[in-house]
């Protein structure tokens, strides 16, 4: 009986197939590779987007400097929170100026005027006797609890103690019982722990902080600050460079690139007037 003949090209189908399936793996191996290649490209893309973005804002916080410095009132950036939007460098800026002293003083509040506070932002009840107790607990120097404040051993299974002075940040209030991180956002336009040593100016203020700094002796200054915002009035800044010495202003530069990065930059800054170091830094974010 004749065998039938073995077909030799068995083992070389067999290596074909174990180089097909090598060839897969690596084309997979080289893909993974291209796209993690390209992967790092678009994020490194992003990178030089958002640092030209950061740049632009950081400029927007100079051009702000020059113009508060300005000797010509008529070129002197206002104070009050109004904005300027300029272009720079292809970036789309939006700056303004607050002036600290325009807002409502943190670590100086009185018991009446932390209710307004918390009553300005709709607290009520057990809510807010929690909050304004423990708020005034939180900023004096003793350990005696208001009735329904807290002091350490409310905070001690948190981790942390009152600060039993004065806030370092204005969201340093979130770490105070009855204050959450919503409340502190909505709170925090009008806030400031950089007040200095002056007087409130409702020139410069919002309504809002005109109403919980002054209460109803604020209602002339209320009025007229209300008119000048709705446009009845014209805002007219005339503050000498002279007096914005030692005073502390807060500048907020926002930057828009074209391709959609954006950067904020927000600095307090005093004015110093002397041409070698012509401000100092209070605080950066």
């Amino acid at each position: 009986m004749t065998r039938a003949p073995r077909h030799r090209g068995g083992g070389r189908g067999y290596a074909l197939v174990a180089a097909v399936a090598s060839i897969a793996v690596f084309a997979a191996m080289a893909l993974a590779m291209l796209t993690a290649t390209r992967a790092a490209v678009v994020t490194g893309i992003a990178e030089v987007g958002q640092a030209r973005a950061a740049a632009a804002a950081d400029a927007g916080i100079a051009l702000a400097l020059s113009g508060l410095a300005s000797g010509d009132p008529s070129d002197r950036w206002p104070i009050d929170g109004r904005t300027r939007t300029l272009d720079f460098a292809g970036a789309r800026l939006v700056v303004r100026v607050e002036d600290e002293r325009g807002k409502v003083p943190l670590n100086l509040l009185d018991p009446n005027m932390a209710t307004r506070l918390l009553e300005a932002f709709g607290l009520k009840g057990e809510a807010l006797n929690v909050a304004h107790d423990s708020l005034l607990d939180w900023l004096d120097a003793d350990d005696e609890k208001r009735p329904y404040g807290a002091e350490d051993a409310f905070y001690a299974p948190l981790g942390y103690r009152p600060r039993n002075g004065a806030m370092a940040s204005v969201g340093e209030l979130r770490r105070v019982r009855g204050f959450d991180r919503a409340l502190v956002a909505r709170m925090t336009p009008v806030l400031t722990v950089n007040f200095g040593r002056g007087n409130f100016e409702p020139s410069h203020a919002t309504p809002q902080a005109i109403e919980i700094m002054m209460g109803d002796d604020g209602s002339t200054e209320l009025l007229d600050r209300k008119r000048e915002l709705a446009g009845q009035r014209t805002a007219i800044d005339l503050t000498p460079t002279a007096e914005l010495i030692a005073h502390p202003l807060m500048i907020t530069s926002a930057a828009t690139m074209p391709d959609g990065a954006r950067a904020v930059r927000r600095q307090v800054v005093e004015l110093t007037g002397a041409a070698v170091r012509p401000y100092v830094v209070r605080s950066y974010d």
